[in-house]
């Protein structure tokens, strides 16, 4: 009789432990999914970050060439740099990262199959990690909207090529005005402004490149 109870105590052991590995397995199968798909995902905010920085290094390399011109002969003024700043200004670029994957994790507490506890915090922080990069992206839009464009509206009497690619000489009278705006304090400093934001965003464009790789790093399990 004792011996018949210790055969069935045994099995239900047996059996409590099997489902435990089962349960295991389960978990980690999961878990592997869940991270190949997060890894995908962060792949394709790399690629999205990128495309951004594309465009915000077009316009701080036209801000910074204005820059380089402030002081100079108006004939040396390369009218066109005022209607790309302004044109692009018109437009808000910034990193449209895709987040499906982890909102979902996020919003459903599915996060926690993710068993690696530095991992999993610093996944919960990457929403906001990319909201905080977006702003200051938005920053420079705002600049060029609220201070740059009325200020050219109020002062510049600018050259009919001045939003376009192929910009010719200005004539006497355009040559005048023009001088006068690049000599004008406040147009300087909103171009210095301008010039500064732009290198910000830059320089957090790559700290963002270099926190994407970590989070890569992290995800992909590499030493």
């Amino acid at each position: 009789m004792a011996r018949q109870g210790a055969v069935i105590t045994g099995s239900i052991l047996l059996a409590l432990a099997l489902e435990s590995w089962w349960g295991a397995l389960a978990d980690t199968r999961a878990e592997a999914a869940t991270l190949a798909s997060l890894e995908a995902e962060i792949a394709a905010t790399r690629e999205e970050m990128l495309r951004a920085r594309g465009v915000h290094t077009t316009r701080c390399d036209a801000t910074a060439a204005l820059r380089n011109m402030l002081g100079r002969s108006p004939a040396d003024i390369d009218v066109r740099l005022l209607g790309t700043l302004t044109r692009d200004g018109a437009s808000v670029t910034s990193v449209d990262a895709p987040l499906g994957v982890l909102r979902g994790l996020i919003s459903s507490g599915s996060l926690e199959l993710i068993r690696d506890p530095t991992l999993r915090a610093t996944l919960a922080g990457w929403p906001a990690r990319l909201t905080d990069h977006r702003e200051a992206e938005i920053f420079i839009h705002d600049v060029v909207r609220d201070q740059w464009v009325p200020w050219l509206v109020a002062n510049a009497v600018l050259t009919e090529d001045w939003g376009r690619g192929e910009a010719r000489p200005p004539g006497a009278s355009s040559a005048r005005a023009l001088a006068g705006i690049v000599q004008d304090r406040a147009f300087q400093n909103l171009v210095m402004m301008q010039d500064y934001y732009c290198r910000f965003v830059l320089d957090e464009s790559e700290q963002l490149e270099v926190d994407i790789a970590e989070l890569q790093r992290m995800v992909s399990r590499d030493p």
